[in-house]
């Protein structure tokens, strides 16, 4: 049980984060969302607020490689496919309320969690990166590529928040197709 609980408070405070950002997150508005005690978070979390925003942080990073490498076999755009619809989920299930926890916390104000974020945000492009190459796209263009992916989808994110439609990430996936089968031997 204790297992679940933690879990719920992870997800529970990702997806806070994802809503309202890291300012926005309540340790007793995350409790009475998960249905636990207040004190059950400074008992999963002794280190507090901090702890279980690297937590949820890191935790949904390794949920979207995990996603990324699952694709593998499928090549690069089957990849990118993956990451889009990861993001494509989010929104409609949130009625476009719940962006990037990732990106939410990259862009506040405290600098160990934004150290935490952009190393996340490091990883998904160093994937992408190894996808790519893995598919024998220029080891020298790949980097940039990974890293015009993730910030071409995380701007799209805001814009699909902001127009309340899937609009802008469906676009900027099609947009992204053609660009990384063009760079395809």
């Amino acid at each position: 049980m204790a297992t679940d609980t933690r879990t719920r408070m992870v997800y529970g405070a990702a997806q806070m984060l994802g809503a309202r950002g890291v300012g926005g997150l309540s340790l007793r508005d995350l409790a009475k969302e998960a249905g636990v005690p207040i004190g059950s978070t400074y008992h999963h979390f002794p280190g507090g607020r901090q702890q279980l925003i690297e937590e949820a942080v890191r935790t949904i990073g390794a949920a979207i490689n995990r996603r990324l490498l699952v694709s593998r076999e499928r090549g690069p755009v089957a990849a990118l496919d993956a990451f889009g619809e990861e993001w494509r989920s989010l929104l409609e299930s949130t009625e476009f309320t719940t962006g990037c926890p990732v990106f939410a916390v990259a862009t506040g104000d405290d600098a160990e969690l934004r150290s935490v974020a952009t190393e996340v945000l490091a990883s998904w492009q160093q994937t992408l990166t190894d996808l790519m190459t893995e598919a024998s796209i220029d080891a020298a263009r790949a980097p940039r590529l990974a890293l015009f992916v993730v910030a071409s989808v995380e701007g799209a994110i805001a814009l699909c928040r902001a127009e309340q439609s899937i609009a802008p990430l469906r676009d900027t996936m099609d947009e992204i197709h053609l660009l990384i089968e063009g760079a395809l031997p």
